[in-house]
């Protein structure tokens, strides 16, 4: 998992032009990454192509922090 981890921080820090260093496991989408629910629309449309992965409606939500969307998608990627 630590693979993905990683390459989740990078991804992250790309979609929102931040450092890796910045990407804090536990940042909450919306309150310490700041993102709106356009947003987080985007990036699971991002997360969808990076990854090519299928995500359900409500799978990521403004209430995720980072980890729960590296959890989500290391399931998907098996």
């Amino acid at each position: 998992m630590a693979n993905i981890e990683e390459r989740m921080k990078e991804f992250f820090a790309g979609f929102l032009d931040m450092e890796p260093a910045e990407i804090a496991s536990q940042a909450n989408l919306r309150d310490d990454l700041e993102m709106d629910s356009t947003e987080i629309v985007e990036l699971v449309v991002a997360l969808e192509k990076e990854f090519n992965i299928q995500l359900k409606d409500g799978e990521i939500t403004n209430r995720n922090c980072v980890s729960d969307v590296v959890k989500t998608v290391g399931d998907k990627l098996g």
